[in-house]
């Protein structure tokens, strides 16, 4: 798959002021220049060629990938430690008793160690050759590199209607409901790149699935860009959306409205 032109679109909120420093650095392969964040669970028809995608589309960057398995039944996590067991650029970390996307990713953040973090999924929803172009928007003094759907030559791919309705929904929702959302077309979107130390400087209490909205709220004031891509249908394993996941959703907004508008007064 050929890497798209790159088309941003550019928001900013109030005036974040973090030190960048560490993001100016050289990076050396000792010190990856991205850590690449796969949460998983039962994805093993799938992950072994997200990796390898990611792995070619960073080939002319430093990167390390850290697969997040909440300890899946189907071994998707026994899968990533054979294949990978003798590099240094591959890591699994298995979570036992623990279920959840937005969890996992800040779990990955945890034991990340690049300058910024990317976020994708492991169904290959998320097309990795985007990945190129991300880290180099965040390394443009960006905070945020967001891959959007909802910008122009930006899309969805084969969704049926009832699909569409509750995305558009749900994004509607959360610009409402987060003033620092209401500028971001796709706030919802589970494939982005951060700058590490804005990470740093948030306190994260993730809830369900939308990991980058947790980020725009607690993260008031940081510099995003977004860049248009086609979200298509995985093409093996089951959706892990189910009305569990919707209603965590709804719970997690209010939490997140209830934290912006109590800031807002203060």
């Amino acid at each position: 798959m050929s890497q798209p032109e790159p088309h941003y679109r550019e928001v900013s909120f109030g005036t974040h002021t973090a030190a960048h420093s560490a993001v100016r650095e050289e990076a050396t392969p000792a010190t990856p220049r991205v850590s690449v964040i796969i949460p998983t669970y039962n994805e093993a028809e799938n992950i072994l060629q997200a990796i390898d995608r990611c792995l070619d589309a960073l080939a002319d960057h430093p990167s390390e990938i850290i697969v997040v398995d909440d300890d899946s039944p189907d071994g998707t996590w026994r899968l990533v430690e054979r294949r990978y067991d003798a590099t240094d650029h591959v890591r699994v970390l298995r979570r036992e008793g623990a279920r959840g996307l937005a969890t996992a990713v800040a779990y990955g953040f945890a034991h990340a160690t690049a300058d910024c973090c990317a976020v994708i999924d492991a169904d290959l929803q998320h097309p990795p050759e985007l990945l190129p172009v991300l880290v180099d928007t965040v390394a443009n003094d960006v905070d945020i590199a967001i891959a959007s759907r909802y910008v122009s030559r930006g899309g969805v791919a084969a969704w049926p209607w009832h699909r569409r309705v509750v995305s558009y929904g749900a994004t509607v929702l959360a610009r409402l409901c987060i003033p620092s959302a209401r500028g971001v077309a796709d706030p919802l979107s589970g494939y982005f790149v951060v700058r590490r130390d804005l990470l740093r400087e948030a306190t994260l209490s993730p809830t369900g699935y939308k990991i980058l909205l947790e980020l725009l709220t607690r993260c008031d004031g940081a510099q995003v860009r977004e860049v248009p891509y086609v979200f298509v249908d995985r093409r093996n394993g089951d959706s892990k959306l189910s009305s569990r996941e919707y209603l965590e959703y709804l719970l997690h907004l209010a939490k997140l409205s209830y934290h912006s508008h109590r800031r807002v007064r203060a």
